[in-house]
C-alpha cells in the first residue's frame, strides 16, 4: 500500500516564515534538494521530509532514456516540420527546420522526461493526498526565443514547479490540490523577464579569393584567425550590431492556436503531454515572430553563396545565425563546428556534450586526434602557443583551487546522475576540507576560482562562510591569462580548465569522484587509470592533500618526470594539443 503524503514541489524560499511553518507538518514531503530554502550548505533545514529519487548507478538505464528520447526526438521532427510549413506557408525541408529548433527541441524534451520520471518513481511509491501549489500563470513561461527557454528551465525553481504541477494533474485524476501564496511573484515575474534577451543583427564584410568561406562566432586565438585568413585568402570583418525589435504586424495572436490544432490527438502518454505542454513552451521565435525573423534574414549583408560556414558558439543561440545557416546547408554550404570546451570522451556518444553539435555539421573538429566517431582532428583554438612551457616553479607561486557549482533544479533524468544539489555539496566540502587539511604554508598561498551557474551562488555562499580570508574570483577573471602566477592547479570537478591547465604545463591535479560527473567511455578511463598511477588524480582528500604537503616545495620534480609527462603529452594529442603552423590547417577545407 502507497502511503499517503502531501506534496511540495516548489522552493520554499518564495514563502514567508509563517506559511513555511504551516505547511512543515507530518507527512509533507519536498520532490527534491531544489525545493530547500538553503542559503548555507553548512546550515541546511531538514526539518521536512525530502525525497531523491536519482541513481548514477543505473547507467543502464540511462542509455535506454537516450534511445528514448532520441525516438520522440526524430517522430516529433517531422511533426514539427510539417506543420511548421503548414503554418507558415513554406516547403523548408526536415534539415531546415532542425538546425532552427533543434536546441530548443531536445533541451525541452529531455527536461520534461526527467521531470516525468521523478513523478513516475514517486506515484509507484506515494499516494498524493495533497498537492500544494503556487498559482503561476501560463504566459509567465512563454519563451521569446530558444536562450530564453533554456535559461528558464535550468535556473528557475518557479518553471519546475509549473512543469511539475501539470504532469501530476496529467497523471493523476482528480488531483487533490491546496492554493499557497506566493510572497515573491513580482521578483519572480522580474527575474524570468530579465531572459528576454535582445536580439542583434552583426553586419559582416567579408570577402574571399578562391574558397567562399564565411565565419561567425568563432573562438580562436587572434595568432590562429590569422593564420586561417593567411592561409586560405579571406577576409571576415564584423563591425556593426543593430538590435532587432519585431514589428507587432508580424505578431499573430492566433497562430499558436492554430498551429497547435495541426497535431493529431495521441494516446495518453509522456508523447501526448509532451506536445500539451510544448504550447506554453515552444519559443515565439519559430511561430508568432518567425515571419519577422525570415524577414531580418533576407537583409543581412552576409555571403549569399558560401563554400563553408565556420562556428563554435553560433548554432547555439543565435536565432539570426541559425536561420542563416539553415537556409545555406539545406543547398551545397558545409558547416564546420568548432570544439568550443571539453568533450568527446563521454559514454553514450557524448548525447549530453557534444552529441548534439556532430549531428548538424558535415564535421566536427575537436581539440586532439580523439579516434572517436565524428570526431575531426584538430587543435586547441582559444589560445596560441608558440610551444609548450617548461614548468619551473615560482616562489612565488600560489596554488589556485578551481571549483565548479550548478543549479540543483531537475533538468537530467533520475538514472545516471546524482542529484545536483548533493553534487555541490560533494565538491563544497571537499574543497573546504582540503584547504583546511593543507599545511600552514601552503594554506596562505591559495587562491579561488570559482565557475558556478546556479541563481543563488550556495557554492560561493557556502565556501566563504567557512574559508572567510580566501579570495574567490568569478568566470570573468581568465584564467590562461593568470595560469602564471600559480605554481600548482586543483580542481574539483573535471572540465575545461583541467584540460587547458595540462595542455599548459602547470602542475594539475584532479579530485575525482565519478558520481559528480557524465560517465566515460572506456579509452578516456585507460587515461584515468595513468593518472591516478603519476598522481594527477586522486579520490581521496587525505591522499590529495598529504601529496601536496609533501610536494609542494619540490613540484619540479614530479611534475618534469619522464612518466608524468609522458602521460601528459599523450593526453594532449588525443583531447587538447597546441597548434602547428605549418600543417594544422591544410586538411580543413577538403
Amino acid at each position: 500500500m502507497r502511503k499517503r503524503i502531501k506534496l511540495i514541489t516548489f522552493n520554499l524560499g518564495n514563502l514567508s516564515n509563517k506559511a513555511i511553518k504551516k505547511i512543515r507538518k507530518k507527512n509533507t514531503y519536498l520532490i527534491g534538494n531544489w525545493c530547500k530554502e538553503t542559503k548555507n550548505l553548512y546550515q541546511e533545514k531538514t526539518d521536512t521530509k525530502i525525497l531523491n529519487f536519482y541513481n548514477w548507478d543505473k547507467l543502464k538505464e540511462k542509455t535506454e532514456d537516450i534511445k528514448y528520447i532520441l525516438s520522440v526526438y526524430n517522430k516529433l521532427l517531422v511533426k514539427l516540420t510539417k506543420n511548421l510549413n503548414s503554418i507558415h506557408k513554406t516547403k523548408y525541408n526536415k534539415k531546415y527546420w532542425e538546425f532552427l529548433i533543434n536546441r530548443w527541441l531536445m533541451a525541452f524534451i529531455v527536461d520534461i522526461y526527467s521531470k516525468w520520471r521523478i513523478a513516475d518513481y514517486l506515484l509507484q511509491k506515494y499516494d498524493v493526498k495533497e498537492f500544494l501549489y503556487q498559482d503561476l500563470k501560463d504566459k509567465m513561461f512563454l519563451p521569446e526565443n530558444t536562450l530564453h527557454h533554456n535559461i528558464m528551465h535550468k535556473t528557475q525553481s518557479s518553471y519546475t514547479h509549473w512543469c511539475l504541477r501539470k504532469i501530476f494533474k496529467y497523471k493523476v485524476e482528480n488531483l487533490n490540490e491546496k492554493k499557497i501564496k506566493i510572497s515573491n511573484l513580482s521578483k519572480i515575474k522580474k527575474t524570468i523577464s530579465k531572459y528576454k534577451f535582445k536580439m542583434y543583427k552583426t553586419n559582416i564584410f567579408n570577402l574571399s579569393l578562391f574558397k567562399k568561406i564565411f565565419f561567425y562566432e568563432l573562438s580562436f586565438d587572434k595568432k590562429i584567425y590569422f593564420y586561417l585568413k593567411f592561409k586560405n585568402f579571406f577576409i571576415n570583418l564584423p563591425y556593426k550590431n543593430e538590435a532587432i525589435s519585431f514589428n507587432k504586424n508580424f505578431n499573430n495572436k492566433n497562430l499558436r492556436k492554430d498551429f497547435f490544432n495541426l497535431f493529431k490527438n495521441s494516446k495518453k502518454g509522456f508523447e501526448d503531454f509532451l506536445i500539451k505542454q510544448m504550447y506554453h513552451s515552444m519559443p515565439k521565435i519559430f511561430l508568432e515572430n518567425y515571419a519577422a525573423l525570415h524577414n531580418c534574414y533576407l537583409t543581412l549583408n552576409w555571403p549569399k553563396q558560401p563554400e563553408f560556414i565556420l562556428t563554435t558558439y553560433g548554432h547555439y543561440y543565435d536565432e539570426i545565425f541559425k536561420i542563416y545557416c539553415a537556409n545555406k546547408i539545406i543547398k551545397k554550404t558545409k558547416l564546420f563546428i568548432f570544439q568550443h570546451g571539453d568533450g568527446g570522451y563521454f559514454a553514450d556518444n557524448d548525447f549530453y556534450n557534444i552529441g548534439w553539435d556532430k549531428k548538424l555539421c558535415n564535421k566536427y573538429f575537436v581539440w586532439g586526434k580523439n579516434p572517436k566517431k565524428g570526431c575531426k582532428a584538430f587543435f586547441y583554438t582559444k589560445k596560441y602557443l608558440d610551444q609548450t612551457p617548461t614548468f619551473y616553479s615560482s616562489i612565488n607561486g600560489k596554488v589556485l583551487l578551481i571549483v565548479y557549482g550548478f543549479s540543483a533544479l531537475p533538468y537530467f533524468p533520475p538514472h545516471g546522475f546524482i542529484d545536483t544539489y548533493e553534487t555541490n555539496k560533494i565538491i563544497t566540502f571537499n574543497t573546504v576540507d582540503f584547504v583546511n587539511s593543507l599545511k600552514k604554508n601552503i594554506k596562505n598561498k591559495v587562491d579561488i576560482k570559482l565557475l558556478e551557474n546556479s541563481v543563488d551562488n550556495i557554492v560561493k555562499k557556502s565556501i566563504k562562510y567557512k574559508l572567510k580570508k580566501y579570495k574567490i574570483y568569478d568566470e570573468k577573471i581568465s584564467l590562461l591569462n593568470n595560469l602564471k602566477n600559480y605554481n600548482l592547479t586543483i580542481h574539483f570537478y573535471l572540465s575545461t580548465p583541467f584540460f587547458e591547465t595540462i595542455l599548459f604545463n602547470k602542475p594539475t591535479i584532479l579530485i575525482f569522484n565519478k558520481k559528480i560527473q557524465l560517465n566515460y567511455d572506456k579509452y578516456f578511463y585507460l587515461f584515468m587509470k595513468r593518472f591516478y598511477e603519476n598522481k594527477i588524480a586522486f579520490t581521496s582528500i587525505r591522499e590529495a592533500v598529504l601529496f601536496v604537503n609533501e610536494n609542494f616545495n619540490n613540484l619540479e620534480s614530479w611534475w618534469n618526470n619522464k612518466k608524468v609527462q609522458k602521460i601528459r603529452e599523450d593526453f594532449c594529442e588525443t583531447y587538447c594539443r597546441n597548434f602547428k603552423t605549418n600543417s594544422d590547417f591544410k586538411e580543413i577545407f577538403k
